[in-house]
């Protein structure tokens, strides 16, 4: 029994050494992923750390593992001292009191301090917050809190989330921060029930209107009766005028009564076509894209609310543009510092460009935004009236500037927007292209400068493509959605240690740095393999001889020609066992 154990605190020794023996375990070292996962440790009262499960999936990808069963079929977390089954990947991942947030957090918090000491020139480059959404698809309809959203990529409708990350460019490199997951409700229902109580309030003051023509004629038929008996017997000119000009009222108002009813009958006929199509759009555009049927099958769970899963879930329903500006808060909150605050037309709206100018007084923050050409009224500085963006481009397409530089024409325009002082840039790249509308609160930025800097946006896009391609980011297939966020978080945290480790090696593509990580831990798996597979063999052949191993390890470092020459050969297994012999 007691050479068992020998045996395998030699395992254990041979798998800490090896996985720090290559270029992606030295990151995931320096990056600290033990320590930090330390902390969510209280999560679970017994069994294996939170840290060493943590620690396994971001090793996934580099194993070619794309599933918790493939990972435990994988024999991986041997490896590294920790043998489990399925169920202890899922209880952390479907566990509503994990913060998955703060995980992300610290690890981003990890690589802002290592980027800076690497690479300090990069204080005094640019520096952005970017924000973006993008389509999760999904296959299963009983995925909690899933339904059909809109991908603006294809145009079509899909089963899935919108993913909505808040990134940041730190001078050199994009790394995620944070990020929510939204359900879209879809918008064809409210429509028409909106039209529906439009014309309810149509009908309802038509009905008044008829109803009162209605009672005036019942008023001015006892006015003409009793005129005609107060004046029976008489004939003057004043008596017949009387009862002329109240037989000339009746009929004024039974006209009126007669055109009343005909508006009212159509009010009232439109009302019930409207009532007919929300029947139909009922069927057709259910709330988030599901019959009753489909969202009764759809997974439930019951979450504390002072869970961070609650909170998380909480956020499926809130708007992407209050997502946005909590998390902006947030992380100015954290420590992170930026120059600007770059997003896409989706996310402009005034209470954004508010936020901006209360954080520029404490952190000098500006917002660079992409803008729609739509019906919001800016106030021309020059002349104090009031202008949408198409409106502003037709009053000054003519004095457009040349910028060589780009290919491109632009026109700025300064205004007011609310109370708060922007600038307008009307760009038109190349000749065929359409006018686009960019915002800036920067009131000095020239137009170079202005897209020299909007074009860092584009790293987030590059983000989601290579997330999405090598990191299986939306690829979880649990129903439960504490998972899908676990998923997510371990997707975007992986993002963040790939970006560390192209960083520190210089490599010019996220390609290379993944096919480069996977190839090192290929190889430390084999050599893992191959160690544990020659302790066995000692074993066995001990266990047949009699030969105690113990006296076997010590023999060998007595032995000075025997020393040298397996650390000619294998340096990293010669430590092992000189670590072994000193226990």
């Amino acid at each position: 029994m007691q050479q068992d154990k020998d045996i395998q605190k030699i395992y254990t020794i041979a798998s800490d050494e090896n996985k720090n023996a290559n270029d992606i375990f030295q990151t995931l070292s320096k990056m600290k992923i033990m320590r930090i996962g330390q902390f969510f440790n209280s999560v679970k009262r017994c069994g294996i750390n939170v840290s060493d499960i943590i620690l396994l999936l971001m090793l996934m990808p580099f194993h070619h593992l794309k599933s918790v069963p493939t990972l435990v079929k994988s024999g991986l977390g041997s490896n590294y001292g920790v043998a489990c089954g399925n169920n202890v990947f899922y209880d952390l991942k479907n566990n509503p009191k994990v913060n998955w947030r703060s995980l992300l957090y610290l690890i981003a918090l990890r690589f802002k301090h290592l980027g800076e000491s690497v690479n300090p020139e990069i204080m005094g480059n640019v520096r952005a917050f970017i924000f973006d959404d993008s389509t999760l698809p999904k296959s299963g309809i009983k995925t909690e809190f899933v339904s059909r959203v809109h991908d603006h990529v294809s145009g079509d409708f899909i089963f899935g989330y919108k993913i909505m990350v808040m990134g940041y460019w730190d001078g050199l490199s994009f790394y995620p921060l944070d990020f929510t997951l939204h359900r879209e409700k879809g918008g064809q229902i409210d429509k028409v029930k909106h039209r529906l109580a439009t014309a309810n309030k149509r009908l309802a003051a038509q009905r008044q209107i008829k109803n009162e023509h209605a009672k005036l004629i019942i008023e001015v038929k006892q006015t003409l009766k009793s005129i005609k008996k107060q004046n029976k017997n008489k004939s003057t000119k004043t008596a017949t005028k009387l009862i002329k000009t109240a037989t000339n009222k009746l009929k004024r108002t039974k006209q009126k009564l007669k055109v009343s009813e005909s508006k009212f009958v159509e009010l009232e006929n439109k009302a019930i076509e409207i009532r007919e199509e929300l029947k139909e759009v009922k069927k057709s555009h259910p709330y988030y894209g599901l019959t009753k049927k489909q969202m009764d099958v759809q997974f439930k769970k019951d979450r504390n609310d002072k869970t961070p899963g609650a909170q998380r879930a909480a956020e499926v329903d809130s708007k992407k543009t209050t997502s946005l500006m909590v998390m902006l808060k947030n992380a100015v909150k954290r420590g992170f510092v930026a120059d600007y605050v770059l997003t896409d037309s989706w996310f402009y709206n005034h209470e954004l460009i508010t936020l901006i100018s209360k954080l520029n007084k404490k952190a000098k923050l500006n917002l660079i935004s992409m803008a729609r050409m739509g019906t919001t009224k800016y106030k021309l500085t020059s002349n104090g009236k009031y202008y949408n963006a198409i409106e502003l481009l037709t009053k000054f397409e003519r004095k457009a500037t040349n910028a060589r530089s780009h290919k491109a024409k632009y026109i700025k325009v300064p205004v007011v927007y609310g109370d708060i002082r922007i600038n307008l840039f009307f760009i038109k790249i190349g000749k065929f292209s359409v006018w686009k509308l960019l915002v800036t609160t920067v009131l000095t930025i020239n137009f170079q400068k202005l897209m020299d800097v909007y074009q860092i946006r584009w790293t987030i896009e590059l983000f989601f493509r290579e997330s999405k391609q090598y990191l299986n980011l939306g690829k979880s297939k649990s129903t439960c959605f504490d998972a899908q966020i676990a998923d997510a978080t371990i997707s975007l945290s992986q993002y963040i240690i790939l970006s560390f480790h192209r960083r520190i090696l210089d490599y010019s593509s996220f390609d290379g740095i993944f096919a480069s990580a996977i190839e090192d831990a290929l190889q430390n798996t084999i050599a893992s393999e191959l160690q544990k597979m020659f302790w066995v063999i000692l074993e066995i052949y001990s266990n047949f001889t009699g030969v105690d191993i113990i006296e076997v390890t010590r023999s060998i470092f007595r032995d000075e020609q025997a020393c040298n020459k397996i650390k000619l050969h294998n340096p990293i297994f010669f430590e092992n066992l000189k670590e072994y012999e000193a226990a």
